[in-house]
């Protein structure tokens, strides 16, 4: 499909008609169809802004922004209201895919300007849903999307219990005026739960970025509460990394533990991996030794 999106009522049913069988009989579809109706149309009106030629947003891009991940997260919400509690993780990812028309340009493919769809390179043309399963009962859906320079995304965390699967926790960048605030190249783990039943999830990203190689890689450490809106963060950090290779940034956690692995350049220009190992006891995080750099 190409160009802005016309989603009509009967695309989405028909959509949603051959969508997984398992739903519950008493999954409002009617709810699942205005959901992804209204974030074809925020994502219209992101499409339409004029893309910035740096990172610094207009007051528009901004709102928009904005506007599409709120759009986002009550599309994903009301496909979950939908799911049984044995849900297939793949098929859930199919789904918003087909739903969101979600659409990304063939990886690995250098294209011509002039062979690129309408408005492959605006902001929001460009989305994509992951879905994976992550012990406990929990399942994590996100999504990214193209923004000027690069992408940001939304992750959510969800449970299920007697009333189905519950959202609860949320992770997404803040409200930005510059797109090097985004969070690009996401990735996240999930610990263990400890002997108490607790965890704690741990994200890294990387700022969007128009022209450099060299970038700083933040990451984070948070703990659900009752408002899956506003996770505790436990630790917050960021270090200088190299993607020259491709190497987005790694991170893996342990019951008590996580681990970052990324590229960035010595004092001597040599490339280098570089492990940062932290533990988490309770809300406490404290750095461990890290080895040798290799």
């Amino acid at each position: 499909m190409r160009g802005p999106i016309t989603l009509t009522i009967f695309v989405a049913f028909a959509f949603l008609a051959t969508a997984s069988a398992t739903r519950a009989a008493n999954c409002p579809q009617a709810e699942i169809s205005s959901a992804a109706s209204d974030l074809q149309d925020t994502r219209n009106a992101l499409m339409t802004l004029p893309s910035a030629k740096d990172t610094a947003l207009s007051r528009p891009m901004q709102s928009a922004i904005v506007q599409m991940k709120t759009q986002l997260a009550t599309f994903i919400l009301a496909y979950m209201r939908c799911q049984p509690e044995n849900a297939d993780v793949d098929g859930i990812e199919v789904d918003l895919s087909r739903l969101g028309w979600a659409r990304e340009l063939e990886p690995g493919r250098v294209d011509r300007n002039d062979e690129l769809p309408p408005l492959a390179n605006a902001p929001g043309w460009a989305l994509s849903f992951e879905t994976r399963a992550l012990g406990q009962g929990l399942l994590g859906v996100s999504a990214s999307f193209a923004i000027p320079c690069g992408r940001d995304t939304l992750l959510m965390i969800f449970e299920h219990d007697d009333r189905g699967w519950r959202e609860i926790m949320r992770v997404a960048s803040p409200p930005y005026r510059d797109a090097s605030q985004s969070y690009q190249a996401f990735d996240y783990a999930l610990s263990q739960p400890d002997d108490d039943g607790d965890w704690f999830l741990v994200e890294k990203h990387l700022p969007t970025t128009c022209v450099s190689t060299m970038s700083g890689i933040g990451y984070s450490v948070l703990r659900p509460t009752d408002n899956p809106l506003k996770p505790k963060v436990l630790f917050t950090g960021q270090d200088f990394l190299s993607w020259s290779e491709e190497d987005f940034g790694r991170v893996s956690a342990g019951t008590q533990s996580f681990e970052l692995r990324f590229h960035a350049f010595d004092s001597q220009s040599n490339l280098v991996e570089v492990v940062r190992r932290f533990s988490v006891i309770g809300q406490t995080v404290t750095p461990l030794k890290n080895p040798p750099q290799q």
